[in-house]
C-alpha cells in the first residue's frame, strides 16, 4: 500500500464548481482524495475568474466543497491589471506566509505552489523550508516572458526583474518543477531546472462533469441560430490580451462583406479586452457575432455540445512555441466537437490527431476560410473529428489519469 500524505496546494485563483474557475486543482484534489490522501487548497476570496466569489467575513476561513478542503484568504478586489491587482497578489502571498494554515489543514507532507503569479512560488519554497517538506513548483505561465511579449511590461522594468528572480529561484530550489507547457523544458533547462526535477503535467478535463439540461439564454440563442439554418461556431474563455478577439472580429467581418449569412459565431466569457472588442464589433455592424458573459461550468459544456464547431486561438507570440495546453481546449475535446485551432505551438493535437482544422493565428481571412471549410465538411466527418477529440481527451487529459501522475510525483519525494 502506498504512503498516504497531506498535500497543501497554494493557488491564488483556484476555484470550484460553486464559485467558478479555475478548476484544475479542485478536480486533481478530488481524485487524489479518492486515492486516500488529504489535499487542501489555499486560495483567495477574490479572483476575476470567479462567477460567485466565496462569502467570507474573517481573514482566514476553512470549508469543504464537494469533498475538497479550501482555506480562503481574504484579499482586496481589483478591476483590471493595475496597481490594485498587484496589491491583491501581495495580500494573498503575505497571508499565505504569515497566517497559521496548519491550524486549519494540518501539518503538510508536501507543498505544491501554482504560479498564476510568481509570488506564490516564493511562498511554496519558504513554507516547505519551514516545515522541512518537499516543494513542488507548478509553472502555469512563463513569467515574466509572457508579460514582456504581450507588451504589458518592459524588459528592464523593476517588476520584470523581480518576477524573473523569483522564477529562477523556484527553478533552482524546488524539489520538482511541473510544467503545463508541452515543451517548456527547452526554456526551463536554460534557467536552472535540472532534467531529473522536470515533469510535464498538462491541463486536463473532468470527464465526469455534469451537463446542464435546462433552458438558458445562451443555449436558446444557439438553438435559434441552428433552427434558422446557420452553421454555429463558438469560443468560450478569457477575453484578454493573449486571446484571439481581433482575429474573430476580422473573420466575421470578412464573412459579412462576402454576404455569407449562414455562419454565426458566439463569444462567451469575460476579460479586460472584452468591452473594446464588443465596441469594435458594433462599429462594424456585425450581425453574425453574438456576445455572452461567462456562465457556470455545466452551462458552458452544454453550449459546446450545441455548437457545430469550436474555435481556439492565441496571439502569434514566440513564447507559445513552448506549447501551452489551454484550458478551453480541454473542454472542447470533452464535448466531442471539431476544433479550429489557431495557435503556433509545439502542442497541436488538432493537426496531429485530425481533430479539426489547424490554421495560422492572427489572420481573420484564414479564419473566415476555415469557417466556410468546416461548414462544408459533411456532418459525418465532423462527427468523426469530434469522436477522435473525445478519445484523445480520455487517453491523455482526464483528471483521473493526471491525478495518478501527480500522485507518483509526490510519492517519489516522500
Amino acid at each position: 500500500m502506498s504512503k498516504k500524505y497531506n498535500l497543501w496546494i497554494l493557488n491564488h485563483y483556484s476555484g470550484n464548481l460553486r464559485n467558478g474557475m479555475e478548476y484544475r486543482h479542485f478536480f486533481l484534489a478530488k481524485h487524489l482524495r479518492r486515492l486516500g490522501h488529504r489535499v487542501s487548497i489555499v486560495a483567495s476570496t477574490y479572483s476575476h475568474l470567479f462567477s460567485m466569489p466565496p462569502s467570507t467575513t474573517r481573514l482566514v476561513e476553512h470549508e469543504e466543497i464537494d469533498g475538497v478542503e479550501f482555506v480562503w484568504l481574504k484579499v482586496p478586489r481589483y478591476e483590471n491589471n493595475g496597481v490594485k491587482r498587484l496589491i491583491n497578489m501581495l495580500s494573498y502571498s503575505c497571508s499565505a506566509q504569515f497566517f497559521n494554515l496548519q491550524k486549519y489543514i494540518g501539518r503538510p507532507d508536501a507543498i505544491l505552489g501554482s504560479s498564476p503569479h510568481p509570488f506564490c512560488l516564493l511562498n511554496t519554497l519558504q513554507l516547505a523550508k519551514r516545515f522541512n517538506v518537499p516543494s513542488v513548483a507548478e509553472i502555469r505561465d512563463l513569467w515574466p516572458l509572457m508579460l514582456v511579449e504581450l507588451g504589458s511590461i518592459k524588459p528592464n522594468h523593476p517588476l520584470c526583474k523581480v518576477f524573473q528572480s523569483i522564477e529562477n529561484k523556484a527553478f533552482r530550489e524546488a524539489n520538482r518543477i511541473i510544467s503545463l507547457w508541452h515543451t517548456a523544458d527547452r526554456y526551463m533547462l536554460n534557467h536552472g531546472v535540472s532534467a531529473e526535477r522536470y515533469r510535464y503535467l498538462p491541463n486536463g478535463i473532468e470527464l465526469e462533469d455534469k451537463i446542464y439540461k435546462g433552458q438558458h439564454p445562451l443555449l436558446d440563442a444557439v438553438v435559434q441560430q441552428k433552427a434558422a439554418g446557420r452553421f454555429v461556431a463558438g469560443y468560450g474563455g478569457s477575453h484578454g490580451h493573449a486571446n484571439p478577439l481581433q482575429q474573430v472580429i476580422d473573420g466575421c467581418h470578412i464573412l459579412q462583406q462576402e454576404s455569407v449569412d449562414d455562419i454565426a459565431f458566439f463569444m462567451v466569457g469575460d476579460g479586460p479586452d472584452k468591452a473594446d472588442a464588443v465596441t469594435k464589433a458594433k462599429q462594424l455592424g456585425l450581425k453574425n457575432m453574438y456576445w455572452f458573459d461567462s456562465v457556470p461550468k455545466d452551462v458552458i459544456m452544454a453550449f459546446y455540445q450545441e455548437l457545430n464547431c469550436t474555435f481556439i486561438g492565441l496571439k502569434d507570440l514566440p513564447l507559445f512555441k513552448y506549447g501551452p495546453t489551454p484550458n478551453k481546449l480541454m473542454d472542447y475535446l470533452a464535448a466531442s466537437k471539431p476544433i479550429i485551432y489557431a495557435i503556433r505551438s509545439s502542442f497541436n493535437p488538432v493537426r496531429e490527431h485530425k481533430l479539426g482544422l489547424s490554421i495560422e493565428p492572427d489572420d481573420g481571412q484564414i479564419l473566415a476560410q476555415a469557417l466556410k471549410q468546416m461548414r462544408d465538411i459533411s456532418p459525418d466527418e465532423r462527427l468523426l473529428m469530434g469522436q477522435r477529440a473525445r478519445d484523445f481527451a480520455e487517453k491523455e487529459h482526464s483528471y483521473k489519469a493526471l491525478s495518478k501522475r501527480l500522485d507518483d510525483i509526490i510519492l517519489e519525494l516522500l
